[in-house]
């Protein structure tokens, strides 16, 4: 529970016989599966479980474009044509190297980082490759808010808050595992680019087709002085983690301690 950059780490996870438990870095770490934690971007498989409950109940369709769902938006065609399954994979276009339209504002807005991109062409074809990107899921929250029945009430705080369904979950570990488990079994949603290292995003899980000594499905989530992670089989274990530190390479670090702990977990 303790890793290189990161360290007082706490985890929930499904106990080998379908209970939860809990496990912290030690009795100097007072942080516990019931403390109010920032999940930052575990908020984003959240948001794209919901896009798949509505999928499956046939009130969203994976290939609609987003200039159908969303009405007062001064769209440019480029962008109107972006559709669900881009967005929930990271694959509409928009880039966030030199300037992350989540942060550009102060506060951070997500509604303000959709209008953002909503009015502009993406800065890349959209479909051609998978960009990781905050905006993509604040569009995806505002096409949630945009028709609110049945939306779960956690969900729907999230979304109305500053970060949004780029990373506004805040809540305890136990809260987050209730609520990722509800997505339990993962589909996955097939894409043809991939990341450099194999993997893609389905549902707002990174997927590993070929995972070695690491989780089939994980996502990673970063705030200043916080890192959160989520990790699952795909089919009904689950471990959320939340560390304290600033690791120079968050996505490295992220990698390694989640590839530690589901050695202990599979153990």
């Amino acid at each position: 529970m303790n890793q290189p950059g990161l360290e007082k780490g706490v985890a929930v996870f499904t106990t080998e016989h379908g209970g939860v438990a809990e496990a912290t870095s030690g009795w100097l770490n007072f942080r516990t599966g019931d403390s109010v934690l920032p999940m930052a971007s575990l908020t984003k498989p959240l948001v794209a479980g919901e896009v798949r409950r509505r999928i499956d109940r046939g009130t969203l369709g994976l290939e609609q474009p987003i200039g159908k769902l969303l009405s007062g938006v001064a769209f440019v065609p480029e962008t109107a044509s972006v559709t669900v399954s881009q967005l929930v994979q990271h694959r509409a276009g928009f880039d966030r190297t030199f300037r992350d339209p989540l942060f550009s504002s102060t506060p951070a807005s997500c509604r303000a980082a959709a209008r953002d991109v909503l009015q502009r062409a993406p800065e890349h074809d959209p479909g051609q490759q998978m960009l990781y990107s905050n905006a993509g899921y604040c569009v995806l929250g505002e096409i949630l808010l945009s028709s609110p029945a049945g939306l779960p009430a956690d969900l729907h705080r999230a979304l109305d808050s500053p970060l949004g369904a780029a990373g506004g979950w805040v809540g305890t570990l136990y809260q987050l595992h209730g609520a990722l488990s509800q997505d339990l079994p993962l589909a996955d949603l097939p894409a043809d680019v991939e990341l450099p290292d194999g993997s893609h995003y389905a549902y707002g899980w990174r997927r590993w087709p070929k995972a070695g000594n690491g989780p089939p499905w994980s996502h990673f989530g970063r705030l200043p002085g916080m890192v959160s992670l989520a990790l699952s089989d795909g089919r009904n274990t689950l471990l959320v983690a939340h560390f304290l530190g600033d690791p120079q390479e968050v996505d490295a670090a992220s990698l390694d301690a989640s590839r530690a702990l589901w050695r202990c977990f599979e153990t």
